[in-house]
């Protein structure tokens, strides 16, 4: 799976927002980002943009823009905010993605992940 919906919920879930967080934040209601994370509604350009500015990744990213073209698909400094190159990288957010992982598999991983940072700091 890796289309615009999947790509928007797990870069939401990554950010620890609700949609009506994300939502509020871009400006639409939560009944169209539930719209747009089922595949039910496609966003326009204008909310596309907050869409990437809300969650800290590019367009390239959100749009599945392959990783042979001239663009891209997700770089370090796109990642989203909160989670540092150590944590999480591009590699991994594509096998979230390829791999269906869902929203609790993934709140739980990102949860092990700080849990395991924080040991390593002790």
């Amino acid at each position: 799976m890796n289309n615009l919906s999947d790509r928007i919920r797990l870069m939401r879930i990554a950010q620890g927002l609700s949609q009506t967080q994300l939502a509020e934040q871009i400006g639409i209601t939560q009944a169209f980002m539930s719209e747009l994370e089922k595949g039910k509604k496609t966003p326009s350009v204008d909310v596309l943009e907050k869409l990437c500015g809300a969650l800290g990744c590019s367009a390239d990213y959100l749009l599945g823009t392959p990783k042979g073209s001239k663009h891209s698909v997700m770089k370090e400094e796109t990642l989203p905010i909160g989670l540092a190159p150590k944590s999480i990288n591009p590699n991994v957010l594509q096998e979230v993605i390829d791999r269906n992982v869902t929203e609790d598999e993934l709140k739980l991983a990102l949860k092990f992940v700080k849990v395991m940072q924080a040991d390593k700091n002790k």
